[in-house]
């Protein structure tokens, strides 16, 4: 049964209600998660809502009360999952507009930090908070075909969150390239009977096939583009895995998953999109 935004909510508190020690931070989190339920239910602003949540927390972060704003990501990540498909801009929008609030400065004047990034254009902690709440998937330990391929909506909503994020640039552009990577790489390999899972073409090809539709002016200038390329030092090893040579690797990819007879044809049809789509680019995009 699809989750509700009402018992989303009611989920979210009785989660906060169980786990959350500190009252006054349990108090704070409540007061985020009826922002989240009047931006689901479009009764408040993706502006309206980046300022609520600063305005809720930004007094203890100041004072040093409140060690942390991984919460308000977590709560991103979840609604991700469960709304992806009818609020991925929402979201997204709510994102951008907490990144781009003013920095948060103490009495002094002195801006105020978090896990070594200023709050907010730092983002602190998103990156491995969306990446672990978010965008990865439970493994194939123990889980039966229908438990593990329950998780297919879930992870491709995310990853329309994370590629909408880098497509709109700014400092995201370079962050997401984990998740971007990631993903190519569950469909650079065969899949064969060396595969854990069966059928993990249905959990793999959609997600890709998103981040080169939603993403794929960014992915091509992250391969071709030096200065871009260059720009993401120091993320050394994600600099080698952009380059032209795996452009052609999932160009390659996508059109022999487009011809392999024992894949659906709603995932071959998602790979013939994708290679539509990398020609497209090619001959469009002026680097």
């Amino acid at each position: 049964m699809p989750t509700t935004i009402s018992s989303w909510i009611q989920n979210r508190r009785a989660s906060q209600e169980k786990w959350q020690k500190d009252p006054l931070e349990k108090e704070e989190n409540f007061l985020i998660i009826s922002a989240f339920e009047q931006l689901l239910n479009n009764k408040l602003s993706a502006s309206s809502t980046a300022s609520r949540i600063n305005g809720i927390v930004s007094p203890r972060l100041i004072s040093g009360l409140r060690a942390s704003v991984g919460c308000i990501w977590s709560l991103f990540a979840d609604a991700t999952k469960h709304f992806g498909t009818s609020h991925t801009q929402q979201l997204a929008d709510v994102i951008i507009a907490i990144r781009e609030l003013p920095d948060v400065v103490n009495e002094k004047g002195y801006k105020v930090i978090r896990s070594g990034e200023v709050l907010w254009r730092g983002m602190p902690d998103f990156g491995w908070i969306f990446a672990e709440h978010g965008v990865q998937i439970n493994g194939t330990d123990g889980m039966t075909y229908d438990e593990w391929h329950s998780q297919e909506e879930e992870l491709l909503n995310a990853t329309v969150l994370v590629a909408t994020l880098m497509q709109r640039g700014g400092s995201f552009g370079i962050g997401m390239m984990y998740h971007a990577h990631d993903a190519f790489n569950e469909i650079e390999l065969p899949f064969d009977d060396e595969r854990e899972m069966a059928d993990e073409w249905k959990m793999y090809i959609p997600p890709a096939e998103a981040w080169m539709s939603i993403a794929g002016e960014k992915l091509f200038g992250l391969c071709f583009d030096k200065s871009v390329i260059h720009s993401a030092e120091p993320y050394e090893s994600l600099r080698k895995a952009f380059n032209a040579d795996r452009w052609a690797l999932w160009k390659q990819r996508f059109a022999e998953l487009a011809e392999q007879e024992d894949i659906d044809e709603r995932c071959r049809g998602l790979a013939r999109k994708a290679v539509e789509k990398m020609r497209d680019i090619e001959q469009r995009v002026q680097l």
